[in-house]
């Protein structure tokens, strides 16, 4: 491992690819308790993620009628059995789809809303937390850490939290809830096809859990990278006026 001018961890020769959270339940043990404190909000963006995705979810089967009713007329009309496409109970099918796909554009975008206040609140308590942590650290802890690493304590380290948890959050809970809504329509249209397609899942989860491997680490270097590079900037060019 690379160390600081001091015997730092995180000084500019600091390069240590992969590094993890000295404590990594503890670290997420302190995201939880900030997140107490907005409840409700996790709840309505809970709901609202759920209800979002349940609409969309139900909008093709439902469009599946109209496929099913035009078809259907079509070829009573050909083999002259029917009397043609009943245009008004089509007409009801997409009025309701509509109103379905609105209600889904809307509870998304109300989800989306709350969760974004909740993020970017959260992402100045942890601002305010660090710099009243930072004015408690001895000046030992400066002398063997950069400004640039610092820095990046408190701009790119929380605002990579901030997105996390403005994007990732809903994202669970919408895609858990795509997943298992995908299922049970699969199965009320065809269990043998709904068989079929299950079986490449195992492929899929294979497939994605080696990019995730692969990219967590290419990811936590480039943490480490920005912070070197913030370092740099903040000590070369930074020290000019005082030159």
């Amino acid at each position: 491992m690379g160390r600081g001018p001091m015997g730092g961890r995180h000084g500019p020769m600091a390069m240590m690819p992969g590094e993890r959270a000295r404590d990594l339940k503890g670290t997420l043990r302190k995201l939880i308790q900030y997140l107490g404190a907005y409840k409700i909000g996790i709840a309505t963006v809970m709901f609202f993620a759920v209800a979002s995705t349940t609409f969309t979810i139900i909008g093709p089967k439902i469009l599946g009628q109209a496929t099913t009713s035009l078809f259907e007329g079509v070829v009573g009309r050909i083999a002259g059995t029917g009397t043609g496409i009943d245009f008004g109970y089509i007409a009801r099918i997409l009025l309701t789809a509509l109103a379905l796909y609105l209600a889904s554009s809307l509870f998304g975008y109300i989800q989306g809303w709350v969760m974004s206040g909740i993020s970017m609140d959260i992402a100045y308590r942890f601002r305010r937390d660090i710099a009243e942590k930072i004015n408690r650290m001895p000046f030992g802890y400066f002398d063997s850490t950069s400004q640039g690493e610092v820095l990046s304590r408190i701009t790119n380290d929380v605002d990579t939290v901030n997105q996390t948890l403005n994007q990732s959050l809903s994202q669970i809970i919408t895609s858990l809830v795509t997943v298992v809504g995908v299922l049970v329509m699969m199965l009320t249209i065809s269990w043998q096809m709904t068989l079929v397609a299950l079986l490449i899942v195992p492929l899929s989860m294979a497939i994605i859990g080696l990019v995730v491997r692969q990219s967590q680490r290419y990811f936590m270097q480039q943490q480490d990278y920005l912070g070197h590079v913030n370092g740099h900037i903040e000590e070369m060019f930074g020290g000019h006026l005082v030159m």
